[in-house]
């Protein structure tokens, strides 16, 4: 099951996947996350490149992984050209809840965050919207939509 939480930049997008992953690891799912980076110009930061695997990924691996003691991290040159494909090829543990963050023209269901009125009019024109969540002063109301949230889950 997939879902993605999507809005502008700033508008609190990764403070709530943030929250929703504590919410759903509580309820005892498994969750997987995928961040689109879209800003222009900026690419995400790799680990350092004097650390073994970056130096196999410089030299012209296509990916590189390294296997520590709690965790395994991998690194591909990007060759996805969809969420789909991406999700299709990466996503690795199975019954997982897939949270995305971004991708608004995609067409999974989706959670819009938003902080005033003219993101929101902009942002319920987008495909499969199924839940808005505003960001006010005084940031998000993590109540109802925990409750939104986990009756989703229980009808998706």
């Amino acid at each position: 099951m997939i879902l993605q939480i999507v809005g502008y930049k700033n508008s609190g997008k990764t403070t709530l996947m943030t929250h929703a992953v504590k919410s759903l690891k509580a309820a005892g799912h498994s969750v997987v996350t995928v961040k689109h980076h879209g800003h222009i110009g900026e690419e995400i930061v790799l680990p350092e490149r004097q650390v073994d695997h970056m130096r196999h990924f410089e030299a012209g691996a296509d990916q590189s992984i390294v296997q520590g003691h709690d965790y395994v991290e991998s690194i591909e040159r990007n060759r996805y050209s969809t969420l789909e494909d991406l999700l299709a090829e990466c996503v690795t543990i199975a019954h997982s809840v897939i949270l995305v963050e971004g991708y608004k023209e995609a067409l999974y269901p989706k959670v819009i965050v938003y902080r005033d009125e003219a993101e929101l009019l902009a942002l319920q024109q987008l495909y499969n919207v199924q839940y808005a969540i505003q960001r006010t002063i005084d940031g998000f109301d993590y109540k109802q939509f925990d409750a939104w949230l986990t009756q989703w889950i229980k009808e998706s």
